[in-house]
């Protein structure tokens, strides 16, 4: 039977065809019809595998969405045969941006727990930056994690990123390292990175002049809280996307339409579709602040 058809007028061709290892016909998973992917966008977004039973098994994000797609039925690691052997549907929404499409990969991955999505489910223990004024009147700047602490002035995803900053905000506004909680010593501060201290821990400057570096540390830290609002591209070239940040916290998402007339925060805030903040959208919203290439007002 293989020989006749081997031998049928123009079997080479269709045989060249099914054996490229580049078709979409040689790769796509057997319980998924080719209309369904060819009916993907390449354009930004979040994309979710379902199995035959309509179950969410996966939920990715990417730049192109049918070519990610397509990445995944290419790849042939053990994890991947093993999804795609049970995608039998794909829907996706669009992002516009690949930030929101993390942002908005992040909260489907919480809200479904798909079965073979291994990043963001375990637990991560955040840090937090506080304050407190000691019996001798001396403001101090430490941090502990979130759990611990009543009034969080900022939040980081971990100790690593929390003392970096502590160690940066000691620097900038010459404090001590000793009263940052950075060094643990019973003697004056010699920490190996910020060298800035001007003598609070030997007593040659005195409690009012050091409280007053720490209040414009903290000063700085409340205008960093103030409402941001994130702007990236829509869905559609008539449509704007707007990512609301407050008091340093990932609140929600929101599309405008272009035509749509703005004179306030007000009128933003009304667009926005609130979500939940967590510890894998902080870290998105923080990368983002601090890499500062993305439209802000």
């Amino acid at each position: 039977l293989f020989k006749r058809l081997i031998d049928t007028n123009g079997a080479q061709a269709v045989f060249a065809k099914f054996l490229n290892a580049r078709s979409q016909e040689a790769t796509l998973p057997s319980l998924l019809s080719k209309e369904t992917v060819n009916g993907l966008p390449n354009a930004p977004g979040v994309y979710y595998f379902k199995d035959n039973v309509g179950n969410v098994i996966y939920v990715g994000k990417a730049i192109n969405i049918k070519k990610r797609v397509l990445g995944h039925f290419y790849d042939k690691s053990n994890h991947e045969i093993r999804l795609c052997r049970e995608v039998a549907d794909i829907d996706f929404e669009l992002s516009g941006s690949e930030l929101l499409a993390l942002l908005m990969e992040s909260e489907a991955i919480k809200k479904l727990y798909p079965k073979y999505n291994r990043a963001q489910k375990r637990t991560i223990k955040q840090y937090a930056l506080f304050s407190y004024e000691d019996r001798n009147g001396n403001l101090h700047l430490c941090f502990d994690t979130l759990k611990r602490v009543a009034h969080p002035l900022m939040v980081f995803t971990n100790q690593v990123e929390c003392r970096t900053f502590l160690e940066e905000l000691c620097t900038r506004y010459s404090l001590c390292p000793k009263y940052c909680h950075l060094q643990q010593t019973a003697g004056p501060c010699n920490h190996y990175k910020a060298q800035t201290c001007e003598g609070i821990c030997k007593s040659e400057e005195t409690v009012i002049d050091y409280n007053l570096k720490v209040k414009a540390a903290l000063e700085s830290l409340k205008e960093q809280h103030a409402k941001l609002f994130i702007q990236e591209s829509g869905r559609h070239a008539e449509e704007t996307a707007i990512i609301f940040v407050e008091n340093g916290r990932y609140r929600g998402y929101g599309f405008i339409e272009n035509s749509v007339h703005i004179t306030s925060e007000e009128d933003l805030e009304a667009h926005i579709i609130l979500k939940k903040s967590t510890v894998e959208t902080q870290r998105i919203i923080q990368t983002t602040l601090r890499k500062s290439t993305t439209a802000i007002f």
